[in-house]
């Protein structure tokens, strides 16, 4: 009797005359078992990989610059974005994203982004009270430490903008940078 999915025996039959199950062997069937590719494992790895120069490379490179043009921007609502990492992670998604494991990997990075910025929003409101914040509501408060310039964060040091503001923008212009060279190498391609 043939499994009608697989083409192959049951894994077990039961044997009345014996009150048991009795259990095939079970022999490989190209529709149960599928090759596991290494692209399986090599993805994973790659976008973290990818975030990793987004977020570090663009800072560690987009310092000295950020610290030089920053009076330029000094307490506008450009400031919490850090302009010049967020253009040197669009550089490095341009020029060096296709070039790092899996290229494909590198437009998605700014899923981890937001995801590290939905987790700094949540740990920047969760402990919020009224009775020691300069903001009258938990949002606000948020926005201030996110989002203000440093005039409305400097009760926190702006440390919300370094560790979750930063890293979510450099992702995004490190996606947008990838995308764009992926598609320049597609045209040159065609």
């Amino acid at each position: 009797m043939l499994c009608p999915v697989c083409d192959s025996r049951p894994l077990a039959i039961w044997e009345p005359d014996r009150k048991r199950l009795k259990f095939n062997a079970m022999r490989p069937s190209e529709v149960v078992t599928a090759p596991i590719s290494t692209q399986t494992f090599s993805w994973p790895l790659s976008w973290v990989a990818h975030y990793f120069v987004a977020v570090a490379g663009a800072m560690i490179i987009g310092f000295f610059p950020e610290a030089i043009l920053s009076r330029v921007y000094y307490n506008t609502g450009l400031e919490p974005y850090s302009p010049m990492i967020a253009i040197t992670a669009f550089l490095l998604g341009y020029f060096v994203s296709l070039s790092i494991f899996n290229g494909r990997a590198a437009t998605f990075v700014w899923i981890i982004g937001l995801a590290w910025m939905m987790f700094g929003i949540y740990d920047t409101t969760r402990y919020w009270s009224a009775g020691w914040s300069p903001e009258k509501t938990r949002w606000g408060y948020m926005l201030a430490n996110l989002f203000g310039p440093t005039l409305k964060c400097s009760g926190s040091e702006c440390l919300g903008e370094v560790f979750f503001t930063t890293p979510f923008t450099a992702s995004i212009t490190y996606s947008i940078g990838a995308y764009l060279a992926k598609r320049r190498d597609a045209r040159r391609e065609t």
